[in-house]
């Protein structure tokens, strides 16, 4: 029988909002309509789901950002992805009658998930067209893009994929000042710290950034010359 009060909370997580990150007011409306049960606030640097343990929930991210790692010991940089609200965690092991976690969640801000049994999350997908294509659109936008970042990390060297992410930043505002530590960074791009550094240095030195009291800064000189090089890419 479904569960009246995780259907109401999965109209407004699904339906009521644009797929991203929900308002505190609602994440406190659905804490009062499911209780503890369900809502759970992750804190920075916390685990979200433990690879190998068995498959059983979908943790639907409703604010917050996380970070997908992979434990392989001989990988220096498992960071395999990153996600964000609003996202169905563990969906993929779900679809794929995978029976235990194939990777970490880590919470890379304080997060706040609705952690639900996959017998309930199938009994409301069943019962509702709605929800279900709000859920098919979120996993067309995480494969979209995956496969963009698949693309990206195969087709350029480590080096222009720094390049290109300043790039597209700084077409935001011109000075762009990167707003990230470089730890940050490398994360974000899944690239070796170490190596992170190195190419940094290299683009200082092509004039295509600067580096003043640790911050990446790009003013119009710099744009002009990642411009030159990364604006006719279509990807």
């Amino acid at each position: 029988m479904i569960n009246k009060s995780l259907k109401h909370a999965f109209n407004i997580i699904f339906l009521s909002n644009t797929l991203t990150n929900l308002p505190q007011k609602t994440i406190y409306q659905l804490s009062e309509l499911l209780h503890e049960t369900y809502i759970f606030q992750i804190k920075k640097r916390k685990t979200i789901i433990t690879q190998g343990q068995p498959a059983d929930y979908i943790y639907i991210l409703l604010s917050g950002e996380g970070l997908v790692l992979n434990d392989i010991d001989w990988n220096i940089n498992n960071t395999i992805d990153e996600v964000t609200a609003i996202d169905c965690l563990g969906i993929t092991e779900y679809l794929t009658k995978k029976r235990e976690y194939t990777g970490f969640v880590i919470a890379k801000t304080d997060c706040y998930v609705l952690k639900v049994h996959n017998s309930e999350f199938y009994e409301i997908l069943a019962s509702s067209f709605d929800i279900s294509f709000s859920i098919l659109k979120i996993l067309a936008r995480v494969t979209t893009h995956a496969m963009e970042h698949a693309e990206t990390q195969s087709t350029f060297p480590k080096k222009d994929i720094v390049g290109y992410y300043l790039y597209l930043k700084s077409c935001e505002s011109i000075p762009y000042i990167c707003p990230l530590k470089r730890s940050e960074l490398a994360d974000v791009l899944h690239i070796n710290l170490r190596s992170l550094y190195r190419y940094l240095d290299t683009m200082e030195l092509e004039g295509m950034i600067k580096l003043r009291k640790g911050k990446i800064i790009i003013d119009i000189e710099c744009f002009k010359k990642l411009s030159h090089k990364y604006q006719s890419l279509i990807l």
